[in-house]
């Protein structure tokens, strides 16, 4: 349930307009339909090379299971709950990318990801001392408002307000039947309450600026819309 009545002048009722074609993906991707959290890992797209230095991706998106209360904003993650998806274990190390939508951010377009352009270094080595890897502090805020640019939050923006990642998440990563299992935990309130949108992620073999680093055209329709379906296509398209 939306909580507040006006964020940055933004009513919160309104995002479930702005978030209505959330859920909207031209993929048959399946999902979980908990009322606290869901799933993603049977729609991916791998690529491979047999050259040594090439890059091995694989994309699949995030969806969650929430619905507004109007039913118009579909597989959105609200202050509360959570949302999880799975990435295949390699042999060697990998790096975690993504992108979702900070919903009350509306037009200015602010999105979470990977604060490094390299992504979030997996390996099976995380777990040596724990079974449970905190990566919350490796997640920041950015923005793509518009198809050029993809930029750092660093400030509030009217009575936008801008935190670190704590004040909106919690992100933790398991290892489970030879995938890593990261659940994020929409942990926002106050100042900060927003829901997320559904989003896109990919993990790949070398370090490398991904699209979640990249102005795009498809990077701002999910920043500023919560629309994942364009960015989605992309990545998974690149990733062939």
């Amino acid at each position: 349930m939306f909580k507040k009545a006006i964020i940055s002048g933004v009513s919160l009722a309104a995002l479930t307009v702005l978030l209505a074609a959330c859920g909207s993906s031209t993929t048959s991707s399946s999902s979980s339909s908990t009322s606290e959290s869901t799933s993603m890992s049977s729609s991916m797209s791998t690529s491979s090379s047999s050259e040594a230095t090439a890059t091995s991706a694989t994309a699949g998106e995030i969806i969650g299971s929430d619905t507004s209360s109007d039913g118009s904003a579909t597989e959105i993650t609200l202050p509360g709950d959570t949302v999880t998806f799975e990435v295949p274990v390699s042999s060697s190390e990998e790096y975690l990318h993504f992108a979702f939508m900070h919903a009350a951010s509306g037009e200015k377009g602010w999105y979470f990801a990977p604060e490094s352009e390299d992504g979030i270094a997996l390996s099976s080595s995380m777990f040596d001392d724990a079974d449970t890897v905190d990566i919350t502090d490796q997640i920041a805020l950015f923005a793509a408002p518009d198809a050029t640019t993809s930029t750092a939050v660093t400030a509030n923006d009217g009575d936008l307000m801008y935190g670190t990642s704590d004040n909106y998440l919690k992100a933790t990563v398991t290892m489970e039947n030879d995938m890593y299992v990261i659940t994020i935990e929409n942990t926002s309130t106050g100042d900060y309450e927003t829901p997320f949108s559904s989003g896109v992620w990919e993990v790949t073999d070398m370090k490398e600026t991904s699209f979640d680093h990249t102005a795009s055209a498809a990077l701002s329709t999910l920043a500023t819309s919560g629309k994942r379906a364009d960015l989605y296509t992309e990545v998974s398209e690149a990733s062939k």
